[in-house]
């Protein structure tokens, strides 16, 4: 558990027996965030077993793993004073950031957001940039608004079977596996916070202009509109970092990481990553 401002926060690990002594020198140490729905087993080891797993794919690749469930999500405890919106949610990446350079005795940590998740991961980032080795998103949003969207009356929305049920346009999904994330999904959560409905009322709290981090934007196929694809371009475009990739990712959906074309996002993020080592 992680801590900030008294609000306890889960963490999960993974890694592989033998790689300990190795991150100090590579840095290969690297904190997930999870999107607006599901908090982190859910979203990034839900069915390792079958190999469904980015927890998995990283430490494979000599990763030391961690996922962080925001306040108001899955195991972390919520907050009576916000909905844990994208400016809150990056307090927790802070407090979970801080956790790991103190565990691990290393000064940058490498963060991943995934959709909605992506909005705190690159804030924080820009905020303390000293402390962030490289920053992958998937699924941003910069200034493109939900225009149909209203504000929820309440600070929580209930999660049930149809929540935790993929629709088959939404990416190339097996079906079983599908069925199986459902009950993960299901047992870890029965609400979540209405922060990040909020959050696409207006504008990303972003700024690309202060993000200075090595940066990658990933972009599936069939991951949202061409209206998206667009307003993602223009977030690329305006980042300050000296080192930035657009990639898109051909046949994938917005669940690149458990996807059966699964191998083409990892292939990438991998890529990305082991540039700084």
């Amino acid at each position: 558990m992680a801590e900030r401002e008294g609000l306890k926060l889960k963490l999960y690990e993974k890694w592989r027996a033998g790689n300990e002594e190795s991150w100090k020198q590579n840095g290969k140490v690297i904190l997930l965030v999870h999107g607006a729905t599901w908090a982190s087993r859910c979203t990034f080891d839900p069915d390792p077993d079958h190999g469904y797993s980015m927890m998995e794919m990283l430490a494979d690749a000599g990763y030391d793993v961690f996922a962080v469930d925001l306040h108001g999500y899955g195991r972390s405890e919520r907050s009576d004073s916000d909905w844990t919106d994208a400016q809150s949610a990056a307090k927790d990446v802070e407090a979970a950031v801080e956790f790991i350079r103190a565990l691990r005795w290393v000064e940058r940590i490498h963060l991943f957001g995934y959709q909605w998740g992506a909005q705190p991961a690159a804030l924080f980032a820009s905020q303390k940039p000293h402390k962030v080795g490289r920053l992958a998103v998937l699924g941003m949003r910069y200034k493109l608004i939900d225009k149909s969207a209203s504000v929820p009356p309440g600070p929580l929305r209930t999660l049930g079977q149809q929540a935790s049920l993929l629709k088959p346009e939404d990416g190339d999904l097996d079906p079983e596996f599908v069925r199986r994330r459902a009950q993960v999904c299901r047992s870890e959560s029965a609400s979540a916070p209405n922060g990040a409905l909020i959050d696409l009322t207006k504008p990303s709290p972003v700024d690309p202009a202060k993000l200075k981090v090595p940066t990658l934007v990933l972009q599936g196929e069939r991951d949202g509109s061409s209206e998206l694809t667009q307003d993602r371009l223009q977030f690329f475009q305006q980042l300050a970092s000296p080192g930035k990739w657009f990639t898109f990712l051909p046949g994938v959906g917005k669940y690149a990481p458990i996807e059966r074309t699964r191998t083409k996002f990892d292939q990438v993020l991998l890529s990305f990553l082991d540039q700084g080592q």
